[in-house]
Protein backbone atom coordinates (compact mmCIF):
# COMPACT_ATOMS: atom_id res chain seq x y z
CA UNK A 1 0.00 0.00 0.00
CA UNK A 2 2.56 2.37 -0.72
CA UNK A 3 2.05 5.51 -2.06
CA UNK A 4 3.73 8.77 -2.96
CA UNK A 5 2.83 11.36 -0.43
CA UNK A 6 4.59 14.55 -2.47
CA UNK A 7 4.24 15.39 -5.96
CA UNK A 8 7.96 14.79 -6.92
CA UNK A 9 10.15 12.11 -5.14
CA UNK A 10 13.38 13.20 -3.57
CA UNK A 11 16.39 13.08 -5.72
CA UNK A 12 18.85 10.25 -4.79
CA UNK A 13 20.91 12.43 -3.05
CA UNK A 14 17.92 13.94 -0.70
CA UNK A 15 17.49 10.48 0.03
CA UNK A 16 20.98 9.34 0.82
CA UNK A 17 21.36 12.25 3.00
CA UNK A 18 18.19 11.48 5.17
CA UNK A 19 19.04 7.87 5.42
CA UNK A 20 22.59 9.28 6.61
CA UNK A 21 21.24 11.60 9.51
CA UNK A 22 18.41 8.31 10.47
CA UNK A 23 21.73 6.80 11.14
CA UNK A 24 24.11 8.98 12.68
CA UNK A 25 21.39 9.85 15.02
CA UNK A 26 20.69 6.11 15.92
CA UNK A 27 24.90 5.59 16.11
CA UNK A 28 25.02 8.48 18.94
CA UNK A 29 22.20 6.57 20.82
CA UNK A 30 24.17 3.62 20.32
CA UNK A 31 21.79 1.86 18.16
CA UNK A 32 21.81 0.71 14.91
CA UNK A 33 19.63 -0.87 11.91
CA UNK A 34 20.69 -4.35 11.24
CA UNK A 35 16.87 -5.77 10.70
CA UNK A 36 16.83 -5.77 6.33
CA UNK A 37 13.15 -5.45 6.45
CA UNK A 38 13.18 -2.43 9.28
CA UNK A 39 15.75 -1.00 6.85
CA UNK A 40 13.59 -1.30 3.66
CA UNK A 41 11.02 0.53 5.53
CA UNK A 42 13.11 3.54 6.40
CA UNK A 43 14.13 3.91 2.85
CA UNK A 44 10.81 3.57 1.66
CA UNK A 45 9.75 6.78 4.55
CA UNK A 46 12.89 8.57 3.06
CA UNK A 47 11.58 8.36 -0.26
CA UNK A 48 8.20 9.65 0.55
CA UNK A 49 6.63 6.07 -0.33
CA UNK A 50 5.37 6.15 2.88
CA UNK A 51 4.43 8.88 5.58
CA UNK A 52 5.74 8.96 9.22
CA UNK A 53 2.80 6.86 10.32
CA UNK A 54 2.56 4.09 8.19
CA UNK A 55 6.15 3.81 8.40
CA UNK A 56 5.54 3.48 12.05
CA UNK A 57 2.40 0.85 11.77
CA UNK A 58 4.87 -1.21 9.40
CA UNK A 59 7.75 -0.97 11.87
CA UNK A 60 5.12 -2.58 14.76
CA UNK A 61 3.61 -5.05 12.48
CA UNK A 62 7.52 -6.23 11.89
CA UNK A 63 8.31 -6.17 15.24
CA UNK A 64 5.37 -7.07 17.09
CA UNK A 65 3.85 -9.85 14.62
Amino acid sequence: MARTITATRPAPAVVDERLAFADAALALAGHEVTDPALRAIVESAARHELTGDEAVAAIRRHVQG
